[in-house]
């Protein structure tokens, strides 16, 4: 399997992971140490464990294949993934400066996929 879609899946379920806990964490309300068990019980959050976990074997793989200099930046796309989905599922809002710095972002994937 071609090593950007390994590192793309690895991403993907970093971000859902994410997702996950956010949705779990506002049905949960303020995180207190009493709340923690409900928390952690939460399906929400147990899934994006497991999303996370999923993504984790993803990213081994790829370390497996690829330097890690050339996988590290990858990660910043969980920081465009993360916002898109924040702001089609969860309604937050979506400024031109969040536009303007994922568009850096990606334009600096493509600067290092390509060397």
């Amino acid at each position: 399997m071609n090593t950007i879609i390994i590192i793309i899946a690895s991403v993907v379920f970093a971000a859902l992971g994410q997702l996950c806990w956010k949705l779990g964490i506002n049905q949960a309300g303020t995180l207190t140490l009493s709340s923690l068990p409900y928390l952690l019980l939460n399906l929400p959050v147990m899934l994006g464990f497991l999303m996370y976990g999923t993504s984790t074997i993803f990213w081994l793989v790829a370390l497996s294949k690829k330097d890690l200099s050339f996988v590290y930046p990858f990660i910043s796309l969980t920081y465009v993934l993360v916002l898109i989905l924040s702001s089609v599922v969860l309604k937050e809002p979506l400024g031109i400066n969040k536009l303007i710095g994922s568009i850096i972002i990606i334009i600096g994937l493509i600067i290092i996929t390509r060397s």
